[in-house]
């Protein structure tokens, strides 16, 4: 398989972009999926005349999000270097099934941490990891 083309940002489904990947090809995978809110967006950026708009609804309930979410999550695994790092930007909607997923997936011995967000006023975001027992 061809290198893995940086620099670039793509637009699109990670999945069927994902599968050209070589296996073990990636040091940090982010991924910032719908968060199964159940509600819809309208987002103004700019100036109002730019108004994005979508819908965080899953037909048929939590699992088929989570099996949305493992098809993306099993290819993106693939693709981690065994020394690489995977965070998943989530919400409580969903957070504790996709935890679940992702230790059938990886294993529990490979979660390390949460990072909570704690909001400590309007528009203030204050990043606090929560350490783990060993």
């Amino acid at each position: 398989m061809p290198a893995i083309e940086t620099g670039v940002l793509y637009c699109d489904d990670n999945l069927p972009r994902v599968a050209t990947f070589p296996a073990e090809s990636v040091d940090l995978i982010y991924l910032d999926p719908p968060f199964f809110s159940d509600r819809v967006y309208e987002v103004i950026w700019g100036d109002e005349a730019e108004v994005r708009s979508f819908e965080d609804r899953w037909e048929g309930g939590i699992h088929v999000y989570v099996g949305w979410l493992r098809d993306r999550l099993m290819e993106l695994w693939r693709t981690l270097k065994p020394t690489g790092t995977l965070f998943l930007h989530c919400d409580p909607h969903a957070s504790h099934y996709l935890k679940v997923m992702l230790d059938e997936l990886a294993g529990s011995s490979c979660f390390r941490n949460e990072i909570i967000w704690k909001r400590t006023a309007a528009k203030s975001v204050v990043y606090e990891p929560i350490p783990v027992e060993s």
